[in-house]
């Protein structure tokens, strides 16, 4: 992605996380429809110029128009949900994620090839990504309905795989959250002894050194707060306004991390035989 929508995406990414942090439920996702469709209108001007240039077609439909869309389609989707969820008893909601579910293994098992092309970058379904292929596909019906200079056919589908895809991981998180259930940390009596300050600056430094992993990658703040819940029956509320806390304070930014390297310093000196 270019420079110029790399910074567009990133500022969205900023924003949707700040409605997170400030939002629950259906709200959150409303706000964030709107968010996202203020970013495609800029989208779609910085588009319309973009793509004149034939050799950035390909590029701006196969990696662009889905990066955005496919975050409004996921958005639509969660807003959907969330509302059907405040209407549901709480054993139901079980049975709503795994419809969910569902609905993500039936989409893959149709949309499977296209996905995994698409997945692996390859080249061989690029023409798809032109608008020249869709309006030559006179037998599909969507081909009518779509845009035919800022949309194709295969940017509308690679759209709809990123936000199934998140969708499939939205699911999976709220399938652990609800299986944990009795079996989290502080239902059996462990708890994090220190304050929420000291939790935060954990967190981060966690995040900072890679220690906390999701699906083999190193795992953000929001992933790291939920594992933190599991693991430790605690989480920090407003953890990003806490995090410009603690690297604005005057005295000691990492009053945690150095208390804890000193105490397991005089432990193992002690251990080894060396006193103070």
């Amino acid at each position: 992605m270019t420079k110029q929508f790399d910074t567009l995406h990133k500022d969205l990414e900023k924003a949707l996380k700040l409605g997170d942090r400030k939002l629950r439920g259906p709200e959150r996702y409303l706000q964030g429809i709107e968010l996202i469709r203020q970013k495609i209108g800029k989208v779609r001007t910085l588009g319309a110029r973009y793509i004149q240039n034939g050799a950035r077609e390909v590029e701006y439909f196969r990696e662009v128009w889905p990066a955005f869309y496919g975050k409004l389609f996921l958005y639509i989707r969660l807003y959907g949900l969330e509302l059907r969820r405040g209407l549901m008893r709480s054993e139901e909601w079980a049975e709503a994620i795994g419809e969910g579910e569902v609905q993500v293994q039936t989409f893959f098992r149709y949309n499977r090839a296209f996905w995994q092309y698409y997945r692996s970058g390859s080249p061989a379904i690029n023409e798809q990504f032109t608008r020249a292929y869709s309006t030559g596909r006179i037998f599909e019906p969507l081909a009518m309905v779509v845009d035919p200079e800022g949309a194709t056919l295969a940017s509308y589908r690679a759209a709809c795989c990123l936000a199934m895809h998140s969708y499939g991981e939205w699911l999976r998180d709220e399938r652990v959250l609800l299986s944990a259930g009795s079996a989290c940390a502080a239902d059996h009596g462990y708890s994090f002894g220190g304050t929420d300050a000291d939790l935060a600056e954990w967190l981060f430094g966690l995040q900072a050194v890679g220690g906390i992993l999701y699906d083999g990658q190193p795992a953000d703040i929001s992933r790291i707060q939920k594992w933190a819940r599991l693991a430790v029956g605690r989480d920090v509320a407003n953890i990003y306004d806490r995090g410009r806390v603690l690297r604005n304070r005057k005295k000691e930014r990492f009053a945690f991390t150095k208390k804890t390297a000193s105490a397991l310093e005089r432990k193992w000196n002690q251990a080894d035989g060396k006193y103070d």
